[in-house]
Order: structure tokens, then sequence, then C-alpha cells
């Protein structure tokens, strides 16, 4: 059999043939002869699989029993499932259901459902790549594979390498984990995945789906239109390790849900996502999907000094976030919830495009209910980029207005709301370089470790008040100091500030914060002016 000479004319014109007579499994060679027969299927396909060659199982229901472990696929084997094959793994295996394992090459398979009995409990993988002395040159295509663990799974440790396979219109459905590259022990030169392809490929999450594409490993990988539906919101389209160079990501959806890229030399390519960047703005613009010949959108101005605004409202609807600066912590990712409301819905979806501080344009979309209402959720960890994020929201070629996020790092997301015709920001403090005292640096760091109450503290930041380092949004109130409730994260911060491990300005804007939402209260008269 050549490589790849899968598509043959007849049945007859394969070496084996499985099929279903019966409450009986046959297998048979090209003259009809039988090879086995058994009352499960296991020992039925593991006998054809054996003899290699071209085999054929025919359409029905293939129960695999309780002491099923697995088929193992030899080299230039052509498997062939009719389409109405339908293997059933049982309830609760954890095993694999086709393995590629050390030095299998130039195979082909296709066709074929694979799925779990009831009760379903995941924990099974489809297809294994297995290391070994290299798995290269096969070939899997027309496979449906439903509610697995993982659909693809390539896995090796140092030495093994899965190189040059191609999986083409794979459906998985219901998973957890839809491909997966798991690569355990040291790199060497040569060892890993490398060249491995997958095109035209369906994956349809469910609320279990954790990943679509997991930790894509080492080199020359490509995806070209795959994929992946409706994942949950703090699913991951796709990883990318830091040990991954020259992934290509073209078309599909591989990039829409929290996608995260450590690669080097990346290029995707896909309506959600793009780092291909052009001067020439027309191919920028058909590149990202913003090109819209027919429909001229003005881009409204910012004022600068604000961290979030619309600066209009068009007669199509508005749009909300409910926080215009977050500050992110190595421990603490930090949350953002763009919504809005929309006139004269029509179904569908609004589209968001995310500009990056590095000029990287991610598009994403949410869906539109029939009120008129929507929602996407953002989330910043500690390897999310600094800087001001501006995120333009569009529905039905209208643009429902533009939010500017500011995203530090060092502290706990400060709340706040802008609506449209109503441009709130946070005051920033008058003089974020001054020069502290020591004595209010040591109330700082005693306060944080509760060695001082909360009233000793309050002296300082009257200090601060009188001169004008940070501003008293009560200043026409004089009730007696008081706090409502402290939150950890500030007394955290104090700690971090006289440690020099957050900035002046990071921590007067939490102060400032605190004040400005009422939890904490300061009374007219300032005492300790000498600190």
């Amino acid at each position: 059999m050549g490589t790849f000479a899968h598509g043959l004319d007849f049945v007859s014109d394969y070496g084996t043939i499985v099929n279903k007579i019966g409450g009986k499994y046959f297998a048979k060679d090209s003259q009809n002869n039988i090879i086995v027969s058994s009352d499960t299927p296991d020992i039925v396909i593991k006998t054809a699989l054996n003899r290699g060659g071209e085999i054929f199982i025919a359409g029905g229901k293939y129960d695999l029993s309780s002491n099923f472990s697995g088929f193992d696929l030899k080299s230039y084997t052509h498997l062939k499932l009719a389409q109405d094959a339908d293997i059933a793994v049982p309830s609760g295996y954890s095993g694999h259901v086709f393995r590629f394992n050390g030095g299998t090459t130039h195979c082909v398979m296709e066709g074929g459902r694979i799925h779990e009995a009831n009760p379903v409990e995941r924990s099974w993988i489809g297809i294994l790549m297995q290391g070994g002395r290299g798995i290269y040159f096969n070939f899997i295509e027309n496979m449906i594979i439903t509610d697995p663990y993982i659909v693809i799974d390539f896995n090796a440790t140092t030495g093994q390498w899965i190189n040059a396979n191609t999986f083409v219109n794979i459906q998985g459905e219901t998973f957890v984990r839809g491909i997966e590259f798991d690569f355990s022990g040291n790199y060497t030169r040569a060892d890993g995945f490398y060249g491995n392809t997958f095109r035209d490929s369906q994956f349809q999450s469910g609320p279990m789906t954790a990943y679509g594409v997991k930790d894509i490993q080492r080199a020359y990988t490509a995806f070209y239109n795959v994929q992946v539906w409706d994942l949950p919101p703090s699913a991951i389209s796709a990883s990318i390790d830091p040990s991954a160079e020259h992934t290509i990501i073209i078309g599909g959806m591989m990039t829409y849900r929290n996608f995260v890229d450590n690669g080097r030399n990346t290029i995707v390519l896909d309506a959600f996502h793009n780092n291909l960047l052009s001067n020439l703005t027309l191919s920028s613009a058909i590149i990202k999907g913003t090109y819209q010949p027919e429909v001229n959108i003005p881009t409204p101005s910012l004022p600068r000094g604000l961290n979030m605004s619309i600066p209009q409202q068009p007669k199509t609807g508005f749009v909300k976030g409910d926080q215009a600066q977050l500050i992110i912590t190595s421990g603490h990712p930090a949350e953002l919830n763009v919504y809005g409301t929309v006139s004269s819905p029509k179904g569908g979806t609004v589209i968001l495009y995310i500009i990056r501080p590095d000029g990287v344009v991610e598009q994403n979309q949410a869906y539109v209910t029939s009120t008129g209402a929507f929602q996407y959720p953002m989330s910043f960890d500690r390897n999310s980029l600094t800087g001001q994020y501006r995120i333009d929201v569009l529905y039905q070629n209208s643009n429902l207005g533009s939010l500017f996020l500011n995203v530090t790092s060092g502290q706990i997301p400060q709340q706040n709301e802008t609506y449209a015709h109503s441009n709130i920001s946070i005051p920033q403090p008058s003089k974020s370089n001054t020069t502290f005292s020591t004595s209010i640096k040591n109330d700082a760091k005693l306060w944080s470790q509760g060695k001082i109450g909360d009233d000793i503290f309050g002296d300082s930041i009257q200090y601060l008040v009188k001169y004008g380092i940070i501003e008293n949004p009560n200043r026409s109130q004089a009730p007696s100091y008081q706090s409502t409730h402290i939150p950890t994260w500030f007394k955290n911060n104090a700690g971090l500030w006289v440690d020099g491990q957050i900035s002046d300005g990071d921590f007067i804007s939490g102060l400032q914060y605190l004040l400005n939402m009422g939890i904490l209260q300061l009374p007219s008269q300032q005492n300790n002016s000498s600190k």
C-alpha cells in the first residue's frame, strides 16, 4: 500500500473485513473466510489490526467490553470505518481508543464514530499519538469523537518525537480538552512535536470544556480552519507553550476566548486575533476583519484625563463597562465585564475590537439576547500586557461606543462604572511623586501588621490631605474618623508600599479610592501636622 492510499472502490478490496451479524462479530479475509469470531468486538478488531494492511469495519454498533484496553495500529495500515460504524467504549473507561505508538508510520485511519456508553464520565482519550522511536507520516480524517477527556493527545518524553502527522475533518464533541500536547522530561535537539497539521476540524465544547487546544509545543504546528465552538467563559481557546516556535493558526476560531501565546514567531491570521501588522491601511483592515467599504463610522475623541469613557451615545444603543482601571497582582487576576444593550435587537452578536497596548487587535463577539442585552467578560493576569486598551463595540454595522481601559500592575482592581452621558473617573493624586516622611511609612508598616489601630494611621492620612497629596471628597462634612470596613488588599498594599514593591502613586490611588467611595472618612480638624 502506498502512503495515504485510501479510498478503495469496493469492500472486497480490503484484506480484512470486520462486521456484525446477529449478535456476533466476525473478521473475514477478502475471500470471505472467517479469521476470527467473538461475542465481543474487542478481540475481532484487535485481530484485524494485528494483521495490518487494508482493514474495513462495516456499519453497526460495536459495544466494547469492560476488559477493553485500547487498539494499536501497525505501520502501513489503512483502517477505514464505515461512517455508521459506531464504537462505544464502556462507561468509566480511562485509556485510549486508537493509539499510534513507537515507530508507527504511513498509516491512514478514516471514518466512524467513537463515544462513551452511559453514564458518561469522560476519562478516556480518542486518538493517542505516543512517542517512542517516532510517529510520522500518518493521516487521520473524517472521524467523530464524542464525550472524551481528550479528543487527540500528543504524548512524548525525552528522546521521543511525533512529526508530520495530519488530521482532517475531525469532529470532537463535549470534551474536556480538544487537542493536547504533553511532553515530559528535557528537550534535546530533535525530540518533541514537529510539523503536525490540523485542517477543517470542528470541536463543539460543553460546560465541562477547559481547553480547545492545550500547550502547543515545539515547532511548525499548523492549524487551518480549526473551529472551537461555544467555550465556557473560563475556558481557553488555545495556549501556546514557551517551547513552541513557528506555530501557524490561519482561519477558524482558536483565539477568541482567553488565547495565550507564549511561543516564538507565531503566525496568527483569523477573525479574532492577528499579529500580522501592515502599514497598508486597507490590507490591515481586511486581515483584521474590520474592512467596511460602505460604512463610515467616525472615531470619537477621548478626553485625556479619563480612564474610561463613552464620548457619545449612538441612537442604536450604548455600552457600559463596570471598571475603568484595573490593577493586577501576581496572585489575583482582575476581571472586567463589558456589557450593554442595543435598540431594535435582531439577534446575532456584537463585535468587540480590542486594541491592546502593543497595537495588536483582537476581535471577539458576544451574543445579543431577545431584550437587546449583551455582556462580554475579560480577564487580566500577571501575563497580561499593561497599558491602555481600547474596546470598540459594533452591532449591525453601527458603532455602540468605545471604552478605554488602563491596566497597571501591583494592586487589586479599583471599582468604577462609566455610563453613556456620564464621564466618571477616579481622580489621580495631585502629587504622586511626593517624598514621604519616615514616620508616615513607619505608621503604614505598623498598621499593615496590625500593631497600631486605624485611628492612629488616620492621623497620617489627615497629613496627606492637609498638604494636598490626596483630596478629601467630604470636605464639607465633619464626621468623626471612621472606617466602615477597610479591605484586606489595602492593608497588604501598605506593607508592599513600605517595602518598595509598589509605587507611591499606586498606594495613593488605593487610598484615594477608599476616600471617594466613603469607605474611609476624615474629620474636619487636621492635627499631627508635624509628621
